[in-house]
């Protein structure tokens, strides 16, 4: 039996898994981002540039979550459509 080169499946979860990084860091780069320009030019103190950070993490795991869930929600969907016609129990012709 010859194997398959390339595994899109396997793929598509590499890239799920890449895009909620993506996600988290660009997140976290906007916070830090915005909190280092107000220390520097708004010459406020190190406390902004915390706390921005940390709004950056917190919304970049809430949105990483976010997109995990609906992929999560995605994959199972497919599978389930993928089951019905396996089995032949949706034998209605609507689809």
């Amino acid at each position: 039996m010859k194997k398959k080169l390339i595994n899109f499946k396997e793929l598509g979860m590499l890239n799920i898994v890449f895009q909620f990084g993506i996600v988290v860091l660009s997140n976290v780069f906007v916070g830090g981002l915005i909190g280092y320009l107000l220390m520097k030019y708004a010459n406020m103190g190190k406390f902004w540039l915390i706390l921005f950070l940390m709004l950056g993490i917190f919304s970049g795991l809430y949105q990483g979550i976010k997109y995990l869930l609906k992929e999560a929600e995605k994959y199972e969907r497919s599978n389930k459509d993928g089951d019905k016609g396996n089995n032949g129990t949706d034998n209605s012709g609507t689809r």
